[in-house]
């Protein structure tokens, strides 16, 4: 269940306000995988976001508490994680649900901010009351963008002449309703919002300043106001459908997109943690694939359509960040800023194309065409013309680096990543100007973190039943990840520059690499007794009866196991011996895991119930997942959607991964001999939970 999402916060910001408290801007990205360049991405044009992350701090491994809009803004908005909110959809409203808990921006308003949201802050509809939290969270009324209103409209102009209601969806920005598209529109929002509130109450005793640049149209004023400001922007980009100026096509030539190297549904994955993609399949271009459900795969010349228009989106979105951030640091430059991704999204590995899912996806092996593929039709006629001119200079130009140190968290669901355990690499890796650490960390976090930066009254942890507390967290500031401890990390490359090392090997962030680490999943030596592959074949043979593995009885082999087996699994174990070493969790200030979890309507895929966003009132399942520094596991339980408890008596499926030799997660060992000590001691964590797994656990 890796729910990593992207975080960037100015450590070091000066006092610019007379009340001697810094600004605050947090951008929110909907959607958002790390397809950056920063991250190491070689197809990825984002020259503003690598600019902000050049100075930068890098979480890289940071986990969402839930793969969904609703429930992941909820969550890290008021630090509570979706078990306590009681929010697993997007059909209720925490305040009445659950408890009236003080907001990340209320805690600010609270304490002397001016608090400002543009865009997608909260999730629209009775999640957040149909007000964005007002009046509770905001000094004054939202900005919703009024193009926003036509998203599912048939505004995609395919080949054939005609209007659909796609998912790839390029467009020309002056033919859309409203001649804009809603980022467009919140970006402007929320420049004329700085502009104007840098022109308050200005000092009359101070001269105006001297303006270096004619064409400006607004000087930075530091006794612009006593007060200081809490601006948060949200962008709709990437998230479906893929609708974006269409000469960001350009940036991306279609034969130059990689196809996901792992599209197959892997092996010994339980059938409760399929997506099998539904708020896909309703739209024209995906309906008229004719895909069997649910485990059908997409055509790989239209999931290279797909991938094409996510790079272009996040793309788009890139260049409106780098146009509200210019602003930024010419009016603000003091101002703290977060940037993050509310909980990422599939990108065609495994066939995970969308966020509702559980497993990483990784898998290298196709599945037979006669079983999964049914008679399809040609590519749909709704591909639009490619060849337009992106916006001249984008691609070749980077926004002035922001200046300060910045904290930086990666998204969710990065197929593929490396997730080395601590002993393998260095803690803290210096990275150019910032820092690079590998240490775990959620969006829980966020809110303490801000609070710590801000120099506010820090929040208290939350008591095992908090529904009548107003204010704490049950996350923790990362306030004191942000410096290097002496004596740790070594130099490395610019965040910015990582797809620009001296690697040879072709690979992208979809696949296998960050921050030019790799991992090669090849026969690590022919000196091996068994062979890398027969090695992994070995591990997942022999599956333990489920009966007998949860009631704690191993067979360490089957009645029919034959000798030359048994003696292949010896010389496995052999090789294997780190296997069976207890883990060894790191201590001090740092996570030893990170919780997430995901709601099903029941043990198998279906469309009604949605089993990718089903009602609360349709859960019966829940998925609890853990990641430690080597481990994934996900405890698949029955869930009582009235008590809103799950039954850990009552298991319906496991999944246990080992990343630090199948990184990808195309094994699923939770039923292996070689794993019971592992997977009794990641259990052990998941069930005593998050408040047992802090520092001072």
């Amino acid at each position: 269940m890796d729910k990593r999402t992207i975080l960037l916060l100015v450590l070091e910001a000066a006092v610019a306000c007379g009340s001697g408290q810094p600004n605050v801007l947090l951008l929110v990205v909907d959607d958002l995988r790390p397809v950056l360049g920063c991250y190491g991405d070689p197809v990825a044009v984002t020259p503003n976001i690598d600019a902000l992350a050049r100075d930068a701090t890098v979480f890289t491994r940071a986990y969402a508490q839930q793969a969904l809009c609703g429930p992941s803004r909820t969550s890290f908005l008021t630090s509570r994680r979706p078990d306590t909110t009681r929010l697993y959809d997007v059909h209720s409203y925490w305040r009445r649900h659950a408890g009236n808990f003080t907001t990340l921006p209320q805690y600010f308003r609270d304490h002397g901010y001016h608090t400002v949201s543009a865009g997608k802050i909260f999730h629209p509809g009775i999640v957040s009351n149909h007000s964005d939290d007002q009046p509770y969270s905001w000094s004054e009324a939202p900005y919703h963008p009024p193009t926003q209103a036509h998203k599912q409209d048939p505004v995609c102009l395919g080949s054939d002449g005609s209007l659909h209601t796609n998912i790839y969806c390029p467009v020309q920005v002056e033919e859309q309703p409203g001649g804009s598209l809603p980022d467009i529109q919140t970006t402007r929002h929320s420049i004329a919002w700085l502009r104007e509130w840098a022109g308050r109450a200005p000092q009359p005793s101070q001269p105006p300043p001297q303006q270096p640049n004619p064409t400006a149209t607004q000087q930075p004023n530091p006794t612009a106001t006593q007060q200081p400001f809490f601006l948060a922007v949200g962008f709709h980009k990437p998230h479906i459908p893929l609708k974006f100026p269409k000469q960001f096509l350009d940036l991306y030539p279609i034969q130059s997109v990689p196809l996901a190297p792992n599209r197959g549904l892997p092996p010994g994955l339980p059938p409760v943690a399929w997506n099998p993609w539904n708020d896909l399949r309703w739209r024209e271009d995906i309906a008229a694939l004719n895909v069997s459900f649910p485990y059908g795969p997409m055509p790989d010349e239209y999931a290279r359509y797909i991938r094409q228009g996510y790079y272009a989106a996040t793309s788009y979105t890139d260049s409106l960040i780098g146009d509200l951030l210019t602003t930024l640091d010419h009016l603000f430059p003091d101002t703290i800023v977060a940037f993050i991704g509310d909980h990422g999204t599939g990108g065609g590995p495994k066939q995970t194309l969308l966020r509702h899912t559980l497993a990483l996806p990784g898998h290298t092996q196709t599945l037979p065409t006669a079983t999964l593929m049914p008679p399809r039709q040609a590519l749909p006629p709704f591909l639009p013309v490619q060849g337009h001119q992106i916006p001249a200079g984008y691609h070749s130009t980077h926004r002035t680096p922001v200046t300060h140190n910045i904290l930086q968290m990666i998204t969710p669901q990065l197929e593929q990543v490396v997730n080395l355990c601590h002993k393998t690499l260095p803690r803290r890796v210096q990275q150019g100007g910032g820092w690079s650490t590998v240490v775990l960390v959620e969006l829980v976090d966020l809110f303490p973190t801000l609070v710590d930066l801000a120099g506010l009254p820090a929040l208290p942890s939350c008591p095992k039943d908090s529904r009548q507390v107003k204010v704490c967290t049950e996350g923790m500031s990362l306030t004191h990840l942000m410096h290097p401890r002496q004596g740790e990390g070594s130099k490395g490359t610019p965040n910015s520059d990582t797809r620009h090392g001296n690697s040879n090997k072709k690979t992208n962030s979809w696949d296998v690499m960050i921050n030019e680490l790799l991992i090669n999943t090849a026969k690590p030596s022919q000196a091996n007794e068994v062979s890398w592959s027969e090695e992994i074949r070995l591990l997942t043979e022999t599956n333990i009866n489920h009966r007998d593995h949860i009631a704690g009885e191993f067979k360490l082999w089957s009645k029919k196991t034959k000798p030359e087996t048994r003696l292949k699994q010896q010389k496995s174990t052999k090789i294997l011996l780190e296997v069976q070493k207890p883990l060894n969790l790191p201590q001090g200030t740092e996570k030893r895991a990170a919780f997430s979890q995901y709601p099903r309507p029941g043990a198998t895929p279906s469309q009604h119930p949605d089993s990718d966003q089903p009602h609360t009132r349709d859960t019966t399942v829940m998925g609890y997942s853990i990641r430690t520094d080597r481990f994934r596991y996900t405890a698949w339980l029955r869930f009582d959607n009235k008590t809103y408890r799950p039954d850990w008596n009552s298991m319906i499926a496991e999944e246990l991964y080992d990343h630090k030799i199948d990184p990808s997660e195309d094994h699923n060992v939770a039923g292996k001999w070689l794993y019971r000590g592992q997977k009794k001691a990641v259990y052990s964590m998941l069930v005593r939970g998050w408040r047992r797994a802090g520092k001072h656990s």
